[in-house]
């Protein structure tokens, strides 16, 4: 009987491990939703304490004022985050909300669309400067929103002082829509950038070292307009929102504004080494840095506000270290499991098996041949008798087999002998 046995080929399963264990990263949100709380209840500690002060912007504007403060610091926030979570730090946030302003106040004589999509336009068109040297010329964020930043620097010292406004202030009906519509925008982006693919997507940007191609660009690219028009358009919220004197609208200050953003990015759980952050930090954050420096002026604290925001930056460096120290442990799992249900490591668990002698079984290969041809098996040479003699004569187990058995019939008259029985039963 011919039997054949299956062929071994290389091209038998093409799977690798890679290909069974490709599950995305996984960041643990439990840190995050913790430290959201925390900032939630410190935020509205803070806000109570300011509704009790008989004095300061608080007292001046009540809810509205806060609101109109609020709208631009959360915009400007969700601007700085955005740029964090892709590995480039958008430090131009405040220039680029002051050059939107001037912008937006010059043309205000031209009525609101005009205003409108001039000052977006130019936060839009320094987000296109920006993004191509992030992502054609390979430069660090720091130092692109950096050169930014300084040229806007420059080129508002060098031109006057804007024309009057000449549109009316935002009713507090819009300053809510425009608050709401920051905050939904945050929590938006936050709630996406949780999701495991997300994250995935973002973790080549952060591993790749500066300057490297990571292939992510397009993502940059769409990244940081996105910043750059959050910027703008807290710009324009803060000169628009605010009610003017004497038809001259007050600019923001770009550090202030820059520092504040950069601040509550950072103080809301974004970490400064990108892909990582919350959901609802960044709106938490924001509001607790306004409720203190606020708080801070109210009260006649001997303290610069601006220091309070410069203390949320030092703040935010313990969050990313407490952020990536609690997910240090994922990333280890991640690499001890990466392994699961490889063959190689089943290979490599396996003992050893000891190398058998090529000719161990060759002479029970030529008595199985010898059976398989119709030879006598006794015939054969080796470590077994030859024809002719008895295999179990050195014994005599079986000599009793040979006599005759009055119970088998053999033993009576005209019966077959034993040799001729075992004959027949042979056949």
């Amino acid at each position: 009987m011919n039997i054949d046995t299956p062929s071994r080929s290389d091209d038998r399963d093409s799977t690798t491990s890679k290909d069974v264990v490709s599950d995305p990263p996984v960041d643990r949100m439990a840190v995050h939703v913790v430290w959201e709380i925390g900032l939630l209840l410190l935020a509205g500690g803070v806000l109570f304490a300011l509704t009790q002060s008989a004095s300061g912007p608080f007292a001046e504007g009540s809810w509205s004022g806060l609101m109109a403060a609020l709208a631009p610091a959360v915009m400007a926030a969700s601007a700085a985050a955005v740029s964090l979570r892709l590995g480039a730090v958008n430090l131009a946030v405040g220039p680029v909300a002051l050059m939107s302003a001037w912008i937006f106040i010059d043309a205000s004589s031209s009525g609101t669309a005009v205003a409108l999509a001039m000052g977006l336009g130019v936060a839009l068109f320094s987000g296109v400067v920006l993004a191509t040297l992030c992502t054609w010329l390979r430069v660090p964020g720091w130092a692109a929103s950096g050169a930014l930043g300084g040229a806007v620097g420059l080129w508002s010292g060098t031109v006057d002082d804007p024309a009057a406004f000449m549109l009316s202030a935002l009713p507090n009906t819009g300053v809510l829509a425009a608050l709401a519509a920051a905050a939904g925008l945050s929590m938006f982006l936050g709630l996406v950038g949780a999701f495991a693919g997300v994250r995935e997507r973002l973790a080549p940007i952060r591993d790749t070292p500066p300057g490297e191609r990571h292939g992510k660009g397009v993502l940059v690219f769409l990244g940081l307009l996105l910043s750059t028009s959050l910027a703008g358009a807290a710009g324009v919220i803060a000169v628009w929102s605010g009610v003017p004197e004497n038809g001259a609208a007050a600019l923001p200050d770009p550090i202030l504004l820059s520092v504040v953003a950069v601040g509550a990015a950072l103080l809301g759980g974004t970490s400064l080494l990108g892909r990582r952050g919350g959901v609802c930090g960044t709106v938490f954050a924001a509001t607790l840095l306004l409720a203190l420096m606020w708080l801070a002026e109210a009260r006649g604290w001997d303290l610069n506000p601006s220091w309070i925001a410069l203390g949320a930056i030092i703040a935010g460096f313990l969050v990313t270290r407490l952020v990536e120290a609690m997910n240090d442990t994922d990333e280890a799992e991640l690499a001890s499991s990466s392994r699961a249900g490889a063959v190689d490591d089943l290979r490599e668990d396996d003992p050893a098996v000891p190398d058998q002698p090529d000719g161990g079984y060759q002479e029970y290969d030529e008595d199985l041949a010898a059976v398989g041809s119709g030879g006598d098996p006794w015939s054969t040479t080796g470590s077994m008798p030859r024809a002719g003699d008895d295999p179990f004569g050195a014994s005599g187990v079986f000599d009793d087999l040979r006599e005759p058995n009055p119970r088998d019939g053999f033993e009576s008259s005209g019966g077959a002998r034993y040799d001729d029985a075992e004959r027949r039963f042979l056949r």
